[in-house]
């Protein structure tokens, strides 16, 4: 994680598991980025929200692979990102249109994101570590 990163994640929302908190923490700096960017422009800047959801896309992605990997059932946390997914991609789209605003696509990242964070990724941070520590101590199955 680069060190500018780091203090767009607050310590509330790390999860320790330090790959998905690396992606948070860009992710938010991203959406900080994004906002002073529509604000120096003083109009919406698709390159960056596309760049964005990108983001977004891959992060939703690192996620599915490390519950894969630990063997946890992620149907219903996926299934949140699909809703989130789609939802951002819609109002990215409708950007097109001269009443849309900007800032209300901002404000729902920002607060889709961090409830996210807070009710579904710290228990999967949960999930991760201990699936990864019973892969590290195996208990020992006595032989009969």
């Amino acid at each position: 994680m680069r060190s500018s990163s780091l203090s767009y994640l607050p310590s509330a929302l790390v999860i320790d598991v330090p790959e998905i908190d690396a992606q948070h923490a860009h992710l938010f700096e991203q959406l900080e980025e994004f906002k002073a960017s529509c604000i120096d422009h003083n109009a919406y800047q698709a390159e960056e929200a596309e760049a964005l959801f990108a983001t977004l896309t891959v992060h939703c992605q690192t996620e599915e692979r490390l519950a894969g990997e630990a063997g946890l059932d992620f149907r219903r946390h996926g299934d949140k990102h699909q809703v989130m997914l789609r939802g951002i991609r819609k109002m990215i789209d409708d950007m097109e249109n001269p009443d849309a605003d900007v800032f209300s696509l901002i404000r729902y990242v920002d607060y889709w994101f961090e409830r996210h964070i807070q009710e579904e990724d710290r228990n999967l941070g949960i999930n991760l570590r201990q699936a990864a520590f019973a892969e590290e101590c195996p208990v020992q199955r006595a032989s009969g």
